[in-house]
């Protein structure tokens, strides 16, 4: 069970951060004027060397900033029907270009993909030096290329993946068992995806269920990882003035890192604890070995544990939130499309049956469920401007220049959006990807237009995990229950309006009530 203390004095004192800022905003702001002239001096003679793609105005000092709002990727994609699909902005000192169509994401993320490899580390990610042991926001170069390796062979490999098969359907089956207990009450879907997703981790790392959803432990573990994802999407004036970053004039920085610090002692007391049972001789045969094994085996000079447990951190982090995510959308679509949940039931109980559970053998059968995933993938993109890169040196795309050290991103959200691409863009239509070309297309990083997980070298390393998580658990929901909202909300009522941060979280939490669709035995 979850060892709860850590986290629970990771909580941060926003109201003492804020007064913290007070005593230094006027030495911040007459640092920034003078910077920002030097840099302006700097910037306009790289100008005229290089012709970058074009953009609107920028004001003196914070530039195109407050055309961004509270929705970049929706301002950012107005910007591209007005500028084009290859847009330059300056977000106070960091020049930024931003792609919003598949020709261009595709060369940045395939063609130009060596020289825009790197990463534009946010602050927040630096908290407790989070970035120079990460695989996420690593330099791109030799120590990054050593995790991506151990990830993508040890980690997430066919082979791997299917030994832990077993994990994932007895945590899947346990979840339909205690909705099957709840039934008739309403069930909070993103919650439910959340300890499914982060037991199932628990399982492939540990070997153990580490969360309970009835202990406070284990929902501040939840709050936890959901604060560290807010605070890394919050516009931060130190990501956008770089020389403001020792300052952390608004204190996301430092909650981060409180936030983090509980992360970080609740994973060491495990691997320590790993590492006891180890000396004990308590070794595994190859095939009985978990994550944690193999991160353990290989530990090296450049793989130290804070490594080891930085790649844990981070695999609980950013799996958890991006699959619970995906399932909470797909389920709020259908609720709020009853001839569509009907369609990929039918298909359940023709291909599943309606005298036992899904295995994950049944998922390359349904056709119709896989359509319905690649459409929330299009319709609501996990993270909608992906993570953002950094050209490693300059290089030309379309007769512009994009200068060494700019900041690159690609709108996956407008490009699912595009009417030049998709018919009725904002409607919810899964049987768009079951005929003509969009029946071939896949999100493996192949197809441009659907990229919710990136592309080239910084694809998500995750992905073959994600896929296998998302089908099965949202396969499991709507085989074995029929969900209706409650309250008699009718479903046009539903708000599917969404909140931008690292993740494109649903404003309105999903609560939705399960009513059983197969003989209770088989609960």
């Amino acid at each position: 069970m979850l060892h709860g203390h850590a986290l629970m004095e990771a909580q941060p004192h926003y109201l003492c951060v804020s007064m913290d800022i007070y005593p230094i905003l006027p030495t911040a702001v007459l640092i920034l004027i003078v910077f920002y002239f030097l840099w302006r001096s700097k910037h306009s003679r790289a100008t005229v060397l290089f012709r970058l793609p074009p953009g609107p105005p920028a004001w003196p000092i914070v530039g195109n900033l407050f055309q961004l709002g509270k929705k970049p990727h929706e301002s950012l994609h107005a910007l591209s029907l007005q500028y084009g699909p290859l847009i330059t902005l300056r977000l106070g000192m960091r020049t930024t270009v931003v792609a919003s169509s598949p020709a261009m994401a595709k060369e940045i993320l395939k063609t130009h993909d060596h020289a825009l490899a790197g990463r534009t580390v946010i602050e927040t990610a630096k908290a407790l030096s989070h970035h120079k042991t990460s695989m996420i926001w690593g330099e791109y170069g030799p120590h990054w290329r050593h995790l991506r390796r151990i990830s993508a062979v040890e980690l997430f490999s066919p082979t791997r993946l299917q030994a832990l098969q077993p994990l994932r359907r007895d945590q899947v089956f346990h979840t339909i068992r205690l909705i099957f207990e709840e039934r008739g009450k309403a069930v909070n879907i993103g919650n439910m995806a959340f300890y499914t997703s982060v037991n199932l981790l628990g399982n492939m790392v540990f070997s153990s269920n580490l969360f309970d959803p009835h202990k406070p432990a284990s929902v501040g573990f939840k709050d936890t990882i959901r604060k560290i994802m807010k605070l890394g999407g919050t516009p931060n004036l130190a990501d956008y003035f770089p020389f403001l970053g020792f300052l952390d004039p608004q204190g996301l920085r430092r909650q981060t890192a409180k936030y983090m610090k509980g992360i970080y002692d609740f994973f060491d007391l495990l691997i320590q604890e790993r590492l006891a049972a180890r000396s004990k001789n308590l070794q595994k045969k190859d095939s009985e070995k978990d994550f944690l094994d193999v991160l353990l085996d290989f530990r090296s000079e450049d793989f130290t544990l804070v490594g080891v447990r930085a790649l844990i951190a981070e695999l609980f982090i950013a799996g958890t939130e991006t699959t619970t995510t995906t399932i909470e959308w797909v389920i709020a679509e259908f609720i709020r499309n009853p001839q569509k949940m009907q369609k990929v039931q039918r298909e359940l109980d023709e291909m599943v049956g309606g005298n036992r559970r899904v295995e994950e053998s049944d998922l390359d059968r349904l056709s119709y469920l896989h359509a319905a995933v690649k459409e929330i993938f299009r319709l609501h993109p996990t993270a909608p401007l992906l993570l953002p890169h950094k050209a490693e040196s300059s290089c030309e795309i379309e007769g512009f220049v994009i200068p060494k050290d700019s900041q690159v991103m690609v709108n996956v959200w407008a490009m699912g959006r595009d009417p030049a691409i998709w018919k009725n863009p904002l409607e919810f239509i899964p049987e768009r990807f079951l005929e003509g070309e969009n029946g071939k297309m896949d999100y493996k990083g192949q197809n441009f237009e659907l990229i919710p997980f990136g592309a080239g070298r910084r694809i998500c390393v995750g992905l073959p995990l994600a896929n296998r998580m998302v089908h099965l658990v949202v396969a499991s929901l709507l085989h074995s229950f029929q969900w209706t909202l409650p309250n008699e909300m009718r479903c046009e009522e539903m708000d599917m309006s969404d909140e931008f941060g690292i993740t494109l979280k649903k404003v309105i939490e999903l609560n939705a009530i399960p009513m059983p669709r197969l003989p209770h035995h088989i609960y």
